[in-house]
């Protein structure tokens, strides 16, 4: 899933044991607001071909993956309720557990096939929702793309919801930026929506690996050649 190609972790911590997904989100609007004017007042921003964004039924918002700020960016610029996948790390975590919790994220174990993660994600998809995902698992140093994980393929596949590529540039400058009392340069870029097929067979492994690299070259292609890294052959 976003932070993982989740397997059914041997162990899970007690907060998240007992954690079950808020449907309501009760202080997402709230938190909206908050992240809109951030996004406003905060960096010179731009979204280049909004109008792919679906503006119903279950939508897959992937996105790559050089920044903490990149979840909260996208959040605020697409013109829909979004549900984030964030990594159970962030529930344990005072600091922002705050923040996750009440806006309704749902936690995954990173590295792990989460299947509480995939179930509560299916429910928001079925129920004509849309999730943001980082199928990369992991944030890049390099800020290229790496090797993604089969979760989102698996996903997509699984509920036949529409995927929508969305290429982040420039979150690594926010908070240098704001240091200088500056604004940095963020631009979005949404790709065409497009759908992952399965195919007639038994879904195997190999073919899970062959639609992920799919849809990640789907995203690369609409990020600056530098930042495709390991699927520059677009």
């Amino acid at each position: 899933m976003t932070q993982s190609t989740m397997r059914a972790p041997g162990k899970q911590s007690t907060f998240t044991r007992r954690w079950k997904w808020n449907k309501r989100a009760p202080l997402r609007s709230f938190y909206n607001g908050w992240l809109r004017a951030w996004y406003v007042l905060g960096m010179r921003h731009r979204v280049i071909h909004p109008e792919h964004m679906p503006k119903t039924g279950g939508v897959i918002v992937m996105i790559n993956h050089i920044s903490w700020a990149d979840p909260f960016v996208v959040l605020a610029a697409l013109g829909r309720p979004i549900t984030p996948m964030a990594k159970v790390e962030a529930f344990e975590d005072w600091r922002v557990r705050w923040l996750v919790e009440p806006y309704g994220a749902i936690p995954v174990h990173r590295g792990a096939v989460d299947l509480h993660a995939i179930k509560s994600a299916t429910e928001v998809l079925r129920a004509g929702g849309a999730v943001l995902i980082a199928p990369e698992g992991t944030r890049s140093h390099t800020g290229a793309l790496i090797h993604a994980q089969e979760g989102l393929a698996f996903l997509a596949t699984h509920t036949g919801a529409w995927v929508v590529p969305t290429g982040i540039v420039g979150t690594p400058e926010i908070l240098p930026a704001l240091k200088r009392l500056r604004r940095a340069a963020v631009t979005i870029t949404l790709g065409e929506p497009f759908k992952l097929d399965p195919g007639h067979e038994k879904l195997s492994h190999a073919r899970l690996r062959e639609l992920t690299d799919y849809a990640m070259r789907r995203l690369a292609a609409i990020l600056p050649a530098p930042m495709r890294g390991v699927y520059a052959d677009v």
